[in-house]
C-alpha cells in the first residue's frame, strides 16, 4: 500500500498534478521564447521586488538579472523593456552568464532590440565559452550564416556540436542542416531559459 501511494505521488509530480515545493516551476525548455505565459516562477512579492530592485542598485549581478527578466517580461511589475535591457546589461558586464546569453539572443533576433548582429555575436560568443548551451546553438547559427563575422561552417559547427553533446535539440537539427549544406535555412535559434528566482 505505501509503495503504490509512493508511485501514485510520483506519477502526480511528473505530470504536474501536484504543486512544486515552495512555488517554484520548472523552467521552460531551451529554445522556447521567454514570455510572461512560460515564465518560470510566479510573480515576484512586492517586498521581494523591494529588496530585489536594492540588492540590484547596490551592484549584485544575480538581481540585476532577475530585474532585468522581470522587467522584460512583466512579472510582478510593468513591463519595461528599455529598463530591462539596462538592468540584463549590468549584469552581463559583470560576467553573468545567463544575461549575456539573454542579451547575445535579443540582438540576434530583435526581441525587445534593434537587431544587431554584431553585439549578438559578442554577447553570445562570451557565454558560449562559458558552457551556456543555448548560446553556444546561438553562436553556431551565426557563424553559419556569417551574421556579425565572418561565415565559418568549421566553427558553427563546432558550437552545435557542443550545444548537442549536451542533449540541445535545435542545435542537432541545426548541425544536420549545416552538414546537409543548408546554411541559410537554420532555425532563429534557442531562447536562453529563464530563470528560478
Amino acid at each position: 500500500m505505501r509503495r503504490r501511494a509512493g508511485i501514485l505521488m510520483l506519477l502526480a509530480l511528473l505530470t504536474g498534478s501536484l504543486p512544486a515545493a515552495d512555488g517554484v516551476r520548472a523552467a521552460p525548455a531551451a529554445g522556447s521564447p521567454p514570455s510572461a505565459e512560460r515564465s518560470a516562477t510566479a510573480a515576484p512579492a512586492a517586498a521581494t521586488l523591494d529588496d530585489l530592485r536594492a540588492a540590484a542598485s547596490r551592484g549584485d549581478a544575480q538581481a540585476q538579472y532577475d530585474l532585468g527578466v522581470a522587467l522584460d517580461c512583466g512579472r510582478g511589475v510593468k513591463r519595461n523593456r528599455a529598463q530591462a535591457l539596462e538592468w540584463l546589461r549590468k549584469a552581463a558586464d559583470q560576467d553573468h552568464v545567463a544575461a549575456q546569453s539573454v542579451l547575445g539572443w535579443k540582438y540576434m533576433t530583435g526581441q525587445g532590440v534593434r537587431r544587431d548582429d554584431a553585439a549578438a555575436f559578442a554577447w553570445l560568443r562570451r557565454a558560449a565559452e562559458r558552457d551556456d548551451t543555448s548560446a553556444q546553438n546561438n553562436l553556431g547559427i551565426l557563424y553559419a550564416q556569417g551574421r556579425g563575422t565572418r561565415a565559418d561552417a568549421a566553427e558553427a559547427a563546432k558550437w552545435f556540436r557542443r550545444a548537442a553533446e549536451k542533449g540541445a535539440v535545435d542545435a542537432r537539427r541545426n548541425l544536420d542542416a549545416l552538414l546537409a549544406g543548408h546554411y541559410r535555412e537554420l532555425g532563429r535559434g534557442s531562447a536562453p531559459p529563464l530563470p528560478r528566482t
